[in-house]
């Protein structure tokens, strides 16, 4: 009997562990069908740099609310008196047309006011604004007039010209209000990659209610240069950043920021066929306006290096040609009389292979390593001559600008310009400046409202290789051609090339009775 109890009791025990054992079973497999759900969702979940929790808000949602605040309107106004030009249609007498369609022809003489419309945005809580010196100029060389500055919210501003540097396409605005305003935030340009998202945003036309505008692309190259812009001056030193986020008209002088809304390019220009956009936008690193806005905001001006001499990039046939095969530098092709370069010995042929120490590798390089120097220092060139090496002490002078450079001509050649044509000697540099070919003449530096050269269209600009069919080829053949038509009374052919292209026409100018 008790040994019967004993087996019912362990049958018990059996049936009760058994029973447990299910339940506990059950619970794991239901726990297990539950648990892969949630861990796939957390594991699934992309990550995004998106600070919002719903997963319907894309990311350029938070660079918009980031950045478009500080994004302002510029409306630069200036009168000016001489040739009023043809509008061929061009909306809202933006220099964004003139800028990549060129001047048009002139129409009639009087005075009249130009407006130029483009963004820019605040990097201070105290109101500096980076903008293009374009947009706040005539022509990229006359400051405006007046200068007024539109906030996101609407509120307006006259704006104090702090500084402006056409040599890189930089200007610097201060507007003055008692509250602290909202400012971008700069990143790094030597950190991009291709590839990599930009957005292009701008405040283009408020007057129009066509603000704030916002566009995206990916940046599609880095260390653009060498670019032309026909209708103004083009900037000397380019190391533009390339983007296919649309740069509308207006849109100049606006941030490129990356995808956690730091600011790395200014927005500055197009290449277009048609004017319109077709992915090909190009905006200044933002690391070259850091360098240069100490001294803007300080003196106004930016202060650079001169040395006085053509330089070209030293190719292998050039130093089979020099026998000078394995050196590397820049080929010294001119130098300027009077110049630093002239002074301490540099002769037309030398290879530069040195600047103060740092190896040259092409012309690009060299003409920054020059630039970034203090006017005044005395620098070190290690130079090859006749393939013996030469060392060279220099004093940099300063680069003069190419605003200087045409206030100075005038001042000196408008009494006695011929036609009303003040030129100066053409350069590679000026050449890049103006957007014109470069091979030989004169550039025109100035027209003479009212002028016989004003009265047929010649333009700032302009590259004369010929007078009456004489071949100009500096200043020098100009004055000796000129000296002898200052009394002719018939009309005189002057040819001219224009613009990247390489378009030549001819003049008849006249002198006026």
């Amino acid at each position: 009997m008790l040994k019967d109890n004993r087996l019912r009791f362990r049958n018990w025990i059996f049936w009760i562990g058994f029973a447990s054992l299910f339940v506990l079973v059950g619970i794991i497999i239901a726990t297990n069908l539950e648990l892969p759900a949630k861990l796939g969702a957390a594991v699934n979940k992309p990550l995004s740099k998106n600070p919002y929790n719903g997963d319907y808000r894309s990311p350029f949602v938070y660079v918009a609310e980031k950045v478009s605040p500080v994004v302002v309107n510029i409306s630069a106004k200036s009168v000016e008196e001489g040739s009023r030009y043809h509008d061929w249609g061009f909306p809202f007498n933006d220099e964004f047309f003139r800028r990549f369609f060129g001047t048009p022809a002139p129409q009639e003489k009087r005075k009249f006011e130009t407006q130029s419309l483009g963004s820019g945005f605040i990097y201070t809580p105290d109101g500096y604004i980076l903008t293009n010196n374009h947009v706040i100029t005539s022509g990229g060389t006359k400051s405006a007039d007046k200068i007024t500055v539109t906030l996101a919210d609407g509120s307006n501003y006259r704006a104090g010209l702090v500084g402006r540097d056409p040599e890189t396409d930089i200007a610097i605005l201060k507007i003055d209000t008692k509250k602290e305003l909202p400012f971008a935030e700069l990143g790094d340009s030597d950190s991009i990659h291709v590839g990599e998202w930009a957005i292009a945003i701008g405040n283009p036309f408020p007057q129009y209610g066509l603000d704030r505008t916002l566009t995206v692309g990916v940046i599609s190259a880095t260390g653009r240069k060498g670019l032309f812009f026909g209708g103004e001056v083009t900037p000397a030193f380019q190391d533009y950043i390339q983007t296919d986020a649309a740069i509308n008209p207006g849109n100049s002088g606006g941030p490129l920021v990356n995808i956690d809304g730091r600011v790395i390019g200014i927005n500055a220009a197009i290449t277009s066929p048609s004017g319109g956009n077709v992915g090909i936008g190009f905006a200044i690193p933002i690391n070259l306006v850091k360098q240069i806005t100490p001294q803007l905001t300080k003196t106004g001006t930016v202060s650079r290096g001169y040395l006085g001499i053509q330089p070209r990039t030293l190719s292998p046939d050039l130093a089979e040609a020099l026998k000078v095969n394995n050196a590397k530098g820049v080929l010294v092709e001119t130098v300027q009389p009077g110049t630093p370069a002239d002074e301490a010995g540099l002769k037309t042929g030398d290879v530069i292979t040195s600047f103060e120490g740092n190896p040259v590798s092409d012309e690009d390089q060299f003409r920054k390593l020059v630039a970034a120097t203090e006017p005044g220092k005395r620098i070190r060139l290690d130079v090859l001559r006749s393939g013996k090496e030469q060392v060279l002490t220099v004093k940099l002078g300063e680069r003069p600008t190419l605003a200087a450079s045409g206030e100075t001509q005038n001042q000196e050649e408008t009494e006695t310009a011929w036609m009303g044509l003040s030129v100066r000697t053409a350069t590679r540099a000026l050449a890049e400046q103006y957007g014109v070919q470069f091979d030989q003449g004169v550039l025109v530096n100035e027209v003479e409202p009212g002028s016989p050269a004003d009265d047929k269209g010649i333009q700032a600009g302009d590259l004369i290789i010929k007078i009456d069919g004489h071949k100009i080829s500096d200043l020098n053949s100009y004055r000796q051609i000129v000296k002898g038509l200052k009394q002719t009374e018939r009309a005189v052919s002057v040819l001219v090339v224009r613009g990247q292209e390489g378009m030549t026409r001819f003049f008849a100018l006249k002198q006026s009775d």
